[in-house]
């Protein structure tokens, strides 16, 4: 089948040879095309002018821009149940670990996942992942982190794996067992390290459930060494490395991600400035959760100037989660990026397209408008990349296409 999107205002490729874009960038994210032929769910041709080849089906695009599919690399998508009682907790001044510490937080959404059925858990699942992809986004990776045992993680992983049959999306999964300490562990904190590393990892690598492992690394949660020896352990089963990092307090997590060479440190807002070229050097890509920093209230915001200077490759997600970011928009999440990080829209949309796609190992097929690649497109009715930022809040594309087929029309 043979798609022409024509006459379009703007196409913002973000390609790259490199397969990422580091802030400090003076190359341009643009191409000089207005019109893109799609072959049998790829992209085969960006050109200017006239397209002669017969097509199925043809859009005229006038006025409106052509942007790669988005990625989200950071949510906790699969989870039964919400928390806006927590919502109005933090409107009433209380803070995230207070919440925590009273029942709250990662260990309520815990207990609701464990006793919801996989099949129910499924369809909630689906019904979310509907919601991003016609917002268009069309790859992301999700994670485990809301069951802490063995049953519930695997429950979770196995969501994962059958919404990969049932999307064309790119989905990766992200084991996440050191989300939190389990309330049948403390007091046995080293016994639940060695199930995750000796039992689960090993179980997880052989019936191919996950692609990565994550550590929240934070204060009161799990250390630098600990982190590092969870990560390594994932690595030897064949999990690459993600870590959520310094997000409340600098805890160490900047630096695991530098020694173990993570594909991803997230959260990122109190970091060690003294890994910034580390992670450079290591192709670690900085992923920033800005919509969770402005629903926490957390007022620190990333060294975004000096990894400007150090030329790190940063991207932004939406950390969907029950808790700290109920947000199911990308847009939304960049835009809040560009408020409170004052990143600007040339920084904000490699931040949403191939820098993720490249922590992900995905840049190779997806994240930008280049011949050859997967035609995951989505077009705006906006006249040009800053008027798709200044709409604030109006998220919706004009059309989402995921490898080549249009999503919801």
């Amino acid at each position: 089948m043979k798609i022409l999107l024509k006459n379009l205002s703007e196409i913002i490729s973000c390609s790259s040879k490199n397969g990422f874009i580091p802030l400090g960038y003076e190359g341009k994210i643009k191409d000089e095309g207005d019109f893109i032929l799609i072959e049998d769910r790829k992209i085969k041709r960006v050109g200017k002018g006239r397209e002669a080849e017969i097509c199925d089906a043809v859009y005229d695009c006038s006025g409106k821009i052509a942007l790669p599919g988005f990625v989200d690399a950071h949510t906790h998508l699969v989870f039964h149940g919400t928390r806006e009682d927590e919502f109005r907790m933090r409107t009433q001044g209380l803070a995230y670990k207070e919440i925590a510490a009273s029942g709250g937080g990662i260990r309520k959404s815990v207990r609701m996942t464990r006793e919801v059925s996989e099949d129910e858990l499924y369809e909630e699942s689906a019904k979310k992942l509907e919601k991003f992809l016609l917002r268009g986004v069309t790859s992301i990776e999700i994670k485990s982190g809301y069951g802490l045992d063995r049953e519930t993680e695997l429950k979770q992983l196995r969501v994962i794996k059958n919404l990969k049959k049932r999307f064309k999306m790119n989905i990766k999964a992200t084991y996440l067992g050191a989300h939190e300490m389990p309330d049948e562990y403390r007091g046995r904190r080293e016994e639940y390290i060695r199930f995750m590393t000796d039992e689960m990892m090993p179980m997880i690598s052989q019936e191919k459930l996950a692609d990565y492992a994550d550590v929240f690394c934070e204060k009161g949660v799990y250390t630098e060494d600990e982190a590092v020896r969870i990560l390594e352990a994932g690595q030897k089963y064949g999990l690459a490395s993600r870590i959520h990092a310094d997000e409340i307090d600098f805890s160490g997590g900047s630096t695991a991600a530098a020694r173990v060479g993570a594909k991803s440190v997230d959260h990122f807002n109190i970091p060690s400035a003294g890994d910034l070229k580390k992670l450079r050097d290591n192709n670690t890509v900085i992923t920033l959760l800005p919509a969770t920093n402005f629903l926490l209230r957390i007022k620190t915001i990333p060294p975004i100037d000096e990894m400007r200077e150090t030329g790190n490759t940063v991207a932004v997600s939406t950390d969907f989660n029950p808790g700290s970011s109920p947000v199911i928009s990308l847009l939304l999440a960049s835009q809040i990026g560009m408020v409170n990080y004052r990143l600007l829209p040339e920084e904000l949309l490699p931040a949403m397209t191939i820098n993720p796609a490249y922590s992900l190992s995905l840049s190779g097929i997806t994240g930008s408008i280049e011949e050859g690649k997967d035609a995951d497109i989505v077009v705006f009715d906006r006249k040009n990349l800053n008027e798709l930022f200044y709409r604030f809040g109006e998220d919706a594309p004009e059309m989402v296409f995921c490898k080549g087929e249009r999503v919801g029309g």
